[in-house]
């Protein structure tokens, strides 16, 4: 609770505050020579007369108060809101009113000494400027992060609009350029596009994926979708970057993704967007990446959708009697077939089964679809079939995930 003072002690103080108003032009000056001399910061990022300016703008509104009146604005909060645009971090802002008030705390016990004014009304002085302090300094920071908040939600959201821009290739050329700036990216190639299919509506399939590029030397922009991730990367290194781009995001493993080939031309990026979302298709598994141009046989099997789901029920027509386990077990055995480069062993090995078995499996294939391993034409048949039959598979549990 604040000490009561008697009425002639009050008006003593506002005699002293009303002295101290005369001088407003010479305290401003000397508590920014004095702010500037003590913080290397505010000396590098703000101007001298910005800086008289405020500490007149602060003096003043402390004055008011000091003398019983309500202050007209708020120096404080235009301070906060300043320091954001000058790039003043908010710890030398509080240094700075710091340096302030213990200025104008020795300002008042200097004209205390001189014993015009009796201590009484010097302390009272000095006791509320103190406690003002806190409400400008309050005043100060709340304005600072608000007016920082507003302005990092406007940066990722022209971002966002830049990157949808980019992906969708409806920005001009000059604007190509500008958008290019700020999204950290060069002004030309390599670039490549990678497209991964989120888990659940507006997830993120790839969290870390920026740092883990930025690791590599490799610059990158995203955009989040309800289904899909996707983003712009600089490879000025190509040669050796594009293949532990590659490592990182099959080590990942828990999202398909696509990717397109290398570009030079960052206008060209839509196109990319499209060639990187028929790799995706082809990524039928989740921690499956698929390049486009690397894997044509994924990539043509997810390129024409309707053709390729007729023709693939055509060459599995055989199929279609069997118990659908069954013809499952024959199907996941062919793959691990492929997979296996056409070993019966390393299939095996991978399904945990006798390599006669798996044996056993590939010749009744043979026989229901009426094709044999043997011909090379056949087995190009089958491996499309077998990879549109995947794909279906895969859009199936993803439809299935995001209706859930």
């Amino acid at each position: 609770m604040a000490a009561a003072h008697s009425p002639e002690v009050e008006a003593e103080a506002r005699a002293l505050v009303a002295r101290f108003a005369e001088r407003l032009d010479e305290l401003a000056d000397l508590m920014a020579a004095h702010i500037l001399a003590e913080s290397a910061v505010l000396r590098s990022l703000v101007a001298e007369h910005e800086l008289r300016v405020t500490c007149a703008q602060n003096i003043n509104q402390l004055l008011t108060m000091l003398g019983g009146r309500p202050p007209a604005g708020s120096a404080p909060a235009d301070a906060g809101r300043a320091g954001v645009r000058d790039g003043v971090p908010m710890s030398a802002l509080f240094d700075a009113y710091q340096i302030g008030a213990t200025f104008l705390w020795e300002e008042l016990a200097e004209t205390g000494a001189h014993g015009e004014w009796s201590a009484a009304a010097v302390i009272l002085l000095a006791t509320k400027s103190w406690r003002h302090l806190h409400e400008f300094t309050t005043a100060m920071s709340e304005s600072y992060r608000a007016e920082l908040e507003t302005r990092v939600r406007k940066q990722v959201r022209r971002r966002s609009a830049l990157v949808q821009a980019l992906l969708e290739g409806s920005l001009a050329e000059p604007e190509l350029w500008e958008a290019a700036d700020l999204l950290r990216l060069p002004h030309r190639g390599p670039y490549v596009v990678i497209a991964a299919r989120v888990a659940g509506i507006a997830e993120s399939a790839l969290p870390t994926i920026e740092q883990t590029l930025d690791a590599l030397g490799i610059g990158s922009a995203w955009q989040l979708t309800h289904d899909l991730e996707v983003g712009v990367a600089s490879l000025p290194r190509p040669g050796d970057q594009f293949d532990r781009l590659i490592e990182k995001l099959d080590a990942d493993g828990a999202s398909r993704v696509g990717v397109s080939p290398l570009y030079e031309d960052l206008a060209a990026t839509s196109q990319a967007v499209r060639l990187a979302r028929i790799a995706l298709r082809g990524a039928a598994n989740p921690g499956r990446v698929v390049v486009f141009g690397r894997d044509p046989l994924s990539v043509a099997a997810a390129s024409a959708p309707d053709v390729m789901a007729r023709l693939a029920r055509t060459i599995l027509a055989g199929l279609d009697g069997m118990p659908p386990e069954d013809r499952l077990i024959l199907l996941d055995t062919f793959g691990a077939w492929l997979d296996g480069a056409g070993s019966a062993e390393e299939a095996a090995r991978r399904l945990h089964v006798h390599p006669n078995t798996v044996r056993y499996r590939l010749r009744r294939l043979e026989e229901r679809t009426g094709r044999a391993l043997s011909d090379p034409r056949h087995v190009a048949e089958l491996s499309l079939a077998f990879e549109v039959k995947r794909g279906w598979e895969s859009g199936a549990a993803v439809a299935e995930s995001h209706s859930g």
